[in-house]
């Protein structure tokens, strides 16, 4: 029994090393190659999985880590699906093709994630609008995420035409909370000209706020700057 969990152990302490990453819509179906002679291991970003299923007979263990990830071993040759479901709800599926290869080790990240009850109590406590959004774009720049709030990968900004052709964009991180959802995006000038900034240049269906970081007016040829975009209800581009 010692030896057993000893395996299971090892495997956990080497997961974020060797992990893949993936991000989804809930109800996804992934296809994926197991382990059918290590254990398997698969976990779901800021939140916890509650129960994973299959044909009877395809596992021969699982459980469930006291971080929230799931463990599991089959010895089985024959493809089957395995079924994950979490602590908020967000669930998907796992087409399962097991061969003798080392363990899969999984990140999952739900691109619909939301902050729980504590972001909802957080966004309602500002006394007003102003002091939301200076708020949270402080915190923001700071790396303070207010309690509740979660990471996201979807960090998709309705972005003009204009902007790409004078602007290089790359987003960089987001936070989900209740019903906002704030993102930076890593702008440089690829024009040969020094570009005033402006937050008109970001604003679209559910943007509330745009920040600048550091705060400048203008931005030199080959510079980068952040644009902090701060939206409503994690709107996506139209």
């Amino acid at each position: 029994m010692k030896s057993k969990s000893l395996i299971f152990a090892l495997v956990l302490a080497s997961s974020a090393a060797q992990a893949q990453e993936v991000d989804i819509n809930p109800n996804a179906r992934l296809a994926l190659a197991v382990s059918n002679t290590d254990p398997n291991y698969i976990s779901v970003m800021d939140d916890r999985v509650i129960a994973i299923q299959a044909t009877q007979g395809m596992l021969s263990d699982k459980r469930t880590t006291a971080g929230g990830a799931v463990l599991f071993s089959t010895v089985s040759d024959k493809p089957f699906t395995l079924f994950v479901q979490t602590e908020s709800g967000f669930a998907f599926s796992v087409m399962a093709s097991p061969r003798k290869q080392a363990g899969l080790s999984l990140v999952v990240n739900n691109r619909e994630v939301r902050g729980g009850e504590a972001a909802r109590e957080w966004e309602g406590s500002q006394n007003t609008y102003s002091a939301l959004v200076t708020s949270l774009i402080t915190k923001f720049i700071n790396n303070d995420r207010p309690s509740g709030f979660v990471y996201t990968k979807n960090r998709d900004v309705p972005l003009s035409p204009s902007i790409e052709t004078y602007f290089s964009v790359r987003s960089v991180a987001a936070w989900q909370g209740d019903k906002l959802r704030i993102v930076r995006l890593d702008v440089t000038n690829r024009s040969t000209s020094r570009i005033e900034l402006n937050e008109r240049y970001f604003w679209s269906k559910g943007v509330m706020a745009v920040s600048f970081w550091p705060q400048v007016d203008q931005v030199s040829p080959g510079t980068t700057v952040s644009a902090i975009v701060l939206l409503r209800d994690g709107e996506k581009p139209r």
